[in-house]
């Protein structure tokens, strides 16, 4: 499969089961999700904002979700997960990631609501990141999260990423995923 083959086959909508059973539509970011997006970090609990922005922010900037949304599919992609509500769809989790100048590697993010969180959505989304990024050529994954976030040390230690402490500050570490060696 060539890649750009590989590229089209990952831009597609899938969908996915959870462990609670519950189906969602996991799908490249567009643009147009930019209001998806706000009500999305805007009814994340404080913990789960600073775990993904390492930092307290409160209500999103039209410039944080321009800059999440305005996705150009190759140097930065992102997915977005969505339920069926009665409301029309509903975030429920974003992975993104963005090439270095080199791209042979980038750095990645997963956010998942609060309450959709230990249903094995965070694996499907990193999963659908891993499969972008091969695609793509790339030869590391890395992300830099609170040391705190317990729930994604697991997550990714489960996968296979290696930890470390992040010499620069005790209270992050850095998850790095060699996808030349899995």
């Amino acid at each position: 499969m060539s890649g750009k083959q590989a590229h089209t086959a990952i831009s597609r909508s899938v969908t996915e089961k959870l462990r609670n059973g519950q189906v969602v539509t996991i799908r490249p970011m567009e643009k147009s999700d930019i209001e998806l997006e706000r009500a999305f970090i805007t009814n994340l609990s404080p913990e789960s904002r600073h775990f993904r922005f390492l930092g307290g922010i409160g209500e999103p900037s039209e410039q944080l979700l321009k800059q999440l949304t305005d996705i150009d599919h190759d140097e930065r992609e992102a997915f977005i997960a969505l339920l069926e509500s009665d409301k029309g769809p509903l975030e429920i989790g974003a992975a993104r990631y963005i090439l270095e100048a080199s791209r042979t590697a980038a750095e990645c993010a997963v956010v998942v609501a609060d309450d959709w969180q230990m249903q094995g959505l965070g694996t499907l989304l990193l999963n659908r990141l891993i499969e972008s990024a091969r695609a793509r050529g790339v030869k590391h994954l890395y992300s830099i999260d609170s040391a705190e976030n317990i729930k994604l040390r697991d997550v990714a230690r489960s996968m296979g990423w290696d930890c470390h402490t992040d010499p620069q500050d005790h209270t992050q570490v850095i998850f790095t995923l060699d996808l030349s060696a899995t």
